[in-house]
């Protein structure tokens, strides 16, 4: 009992406080104060905020104790959490259990009104927030809100965030009566993004997204890029002007690169900055800001990175169905078969999940054959001898295409393209088939790859989309030039590398379109799932400039006792093509959160390469679509799933 208490406590502390120290000035030896007559009185009790969804947030804890009327601003760097400070200043020894069932819900047994009080650096205003999985009334709202009036210098200059379920149910009677904030308002008005915290220096150069050059050399840069890309070059560091979700290209390719890197609005404008341009300067990024020096020179390069394994296995040569498959054949077929596979055995054991019906699997051996049967192997051979000796990244560029040329060209097994073909059309009939990547150093546990690789889409007697063209065409993309940087950045042994295809039929129509991590990425010891999406086929890596996807954190059922039960979410941004609103209604994120959650205890037992993580800790990255069927419901199709490095 004294175990399982312990552990309540710390989820507890985990959510509502951090041992993270927070910067701030600590003039008195206070524990709290019963009114708020200044700006120094908040300074000297302000601590970190509830949670890092957003930048530039400080806060101090409150307590309103209903039965006294009394309103407590705690000292919120002593005070981690309100548990502690009700039990030590309060004297209220309730277990953390009982204390969480009375003091979140309408209860009528419940003490006290906890909350926290904002106040936002970018557009100076003050707001006030309660706890995702906190059922709050409309009546304790206005009784905290009264009391903050009366106890806060500023009066009535204070804000409602509206950001979790219960309170985004009952928007519309909530605005009527007080001044509200929407997550959205928060998350435009930010203007620094820290995406990888670190210390580095280069040349300071400016560029377009549309005009990054992927056969320039960048390694010794700190690139200000102006919008996004799929194509980050390799470099020292990077800022953008454009607002960055975590699963966005550059932040999971910096976070595997451990690249120093940014949002900073306006930094591509900047006069400030671009007196630097061109020269040697130091930047930093940290949780806060950014800075960048002068220096007289650079004094670093990049590091080498400790060699990755590549393991692979030829002698498996059936085109098999992915209900034949499991993670066991990873060697034969790549990560993202296999994977994939797995999802399917999920599918069949529970019926909780769906995924591409009757997908396929094109094992290692036949793209090893294709090369070997027309003499590419010496190709490749030769072009990598040359580049360990010269690092000619223009006769590089040349040799890779001559590669890709060589594969596209050569004509396809003629027994492997009858047996592709009479499978895509038994299973698949007309429609159009995808055939995607997975080779064996992508979707791994030490390497991602994310975009490096090609997708290609195939239809039945179209001689322009041809079923060999598609499969041909997804194995050259292992020898693009920004494949075989990254690859060689991250000290990959090339001389191993094979492609295996995955294919099924591809999704016509897509309502939404999403990315998800099973674990909280804005407090690591945190239960909760990070879920972005966007509407239709709406890109979520590298979005257009401006256009905002949806990003929420849901704690529904997820397997932490304080969640128990709960339909609790915590809405950081809407989409910007959803006219504020959710994409997913309250059910459906409900069942996607319980998809979820089978997905990371089903791959948290198969990976067994981290077995000292706990499973809070352990993250799946999982793709999934929403679409529309026959009958007019919507269903999840769960695409993809791998394991999260960051």
């Amino acid at each position: 009992m004294a175990n399982k208490q312990l552990f309540q406590i710390l989820l507890f502390a985990i959510f509502f406080g951090t041992n993270i120290p927070y910067c701030f000035s600590q003039k008195r030896n206070l524990d709290y104060l019963p009114v708020i007559s200044n700006r120094q009185d908040f300074d000297d009790l302000k601590g970190k905020p509830l949670s890092e969804n957003y930048n530039g947030i400080e806060c101090i804890k409150v307590v309103y104790e209903i039965a006294t009327k009394k309103i407590f601003y705690i000292e919120s760097v002593k005070y981690k959490w309100h548990y502690l400070f009700t039990s030590k200043i309060l004297n209220d020894f309730d277990e953390l259990e009982h204390y969480n069932i009375i003091n979140y819900g309408q209860n009528h047994n419940r003490k006290y009104i906890l909350a926290t009080f904002n106040y936002n650096i970018n557009t100076k205003n003050y707001f006030l927030q309660f706890a995702p999985p906190d059922d709050i009334s409309e009546e304790l709202i206005s009784t905290l809100v009264n009391k903050i009036s009366e106890t806060f210098y500023k009066k009535n200059n204070f804000k409602i965030l509206i950001n979790t379920s219960t309170l985004i149910k009952r928007k519309k009677e909530l605005e009527k009566k007080f001044e509200i904030v929407t997550s959205g308002e928060l998350y435009k008005n930010q203007n620094y993004q820290p995406i990888f915290c670190g210390k580095t220096n280069g040349i300071l150069t400016f560029l377009d997204a549309d005009s990054i050059n992927q056969y320039k050399d960048y390694s010794n840069c700190i690139l200000i890029i102006n919008g996004n890309s799929n194509n980050i070059p390799i470099c020292k560091g990077i800022l953008t002007n454009e607002f960055q979700t975590p699963l966005s290209h550059i932040c999971l390719l910096t976070a595997n690169r451990k690249t120093p890197s940014a949002f900073l609005k306006n930094c591509y404008l900047s006069d400030s900055l671009r007196k630097y341009k061109g020269k040697p300067v130091e930047m930093q990024t940290s949780k806060s800001k950014v800075s960048i020096t002068p220096i007289k020179e650079i004094t670093n390069t990049l590091k080498s990175k400790t060699s990755i394994a590549i393991k692979y296995d030829t002698s498996y040569k059936h085109i098999s169905y992915l209900k034949s498959l499991s993670f066991k054949n990873t060697k034969s077929f790549g990560a993202k078969t296999c994977n994939l596979a797995e999802l399917q055995k999920l599918e069949r054991l529970n019926g909780t999940i769906k995924t591409p019906a009757n997908a396929l699997a094109i094992p290692f051996y036949f793209y090893h054959k294709h090369i070997l049967n027309n003499g590419i192997d010496s190709l490749i051979n030769k072009m990598l001898s040359e580049y360990t000796i010269k690092h000619n990244d223009s006769l590089l560029n040349i040799q890779l295409k001559k590669i890709r040329k060589k594969i596209t060209n050569s004509k396809l097994d003629t027994n492997l393209l009858n047996q592709i073909t009479k499978l895509c059309i038994k299973n698949f009939g007309k429609h159009k088939v995808r055939f995607r990547s997975s080779s064996n150093c992508e979707d791994g546990n030490n390497f991602n790859g994310a975009g490096l690789y090609t997708s290609k889409t195939g239809i039945a007697n179209d001689s322009n989309k041809t079923y060999e063209k598609a499969i041909k065409k997804v194995w050259a993309s292992l020898w693009s030039l920004r494949a075989f940087k990254e690859r060689s950045y991250f000290n990959i042994d090339q001389t191993k590398l094979l492609m295996g295809v995955l294919i099924h039929k591809a999704i016509d129509i897509e309502l939404v379109n999403g990315v998800a991590i099973t674990k909280n990425l804005y407090r690591d010891y945190e239960a909760g799932f990070v879920i972005n999406m966007q509407k239709g086929e709406e890109e979520i890596v590298a979005p257009k400039k401006s256009i905002i996807s949806e990003q929420v954190i849901s704690y529904m059922n997820i397997g932490s006792e304080f969640y128990d039960n709960s339909r609790s979410a915590d809405w950081i941004s809407y989409s910007s093509l959803s006219k504020n609103n959710s994409l997913l209604t309250t059910e459906e994120l409900f069942e996607l959160t319980k998809q979820l959650e089978n997905i990371k205890r089903h791959f948290y037992e198969l990976y067994k390469i981290w077995p000292k993580k706990e499973y809070k800790e352990f993250g799946m990255d999982v793709e999934f679509k929403l679409i529309e069927q026959t009958d007019k419901k919507r269903q999840f199709i769960i695409k993809q799933a791998r394991p999260y490095l960051n």
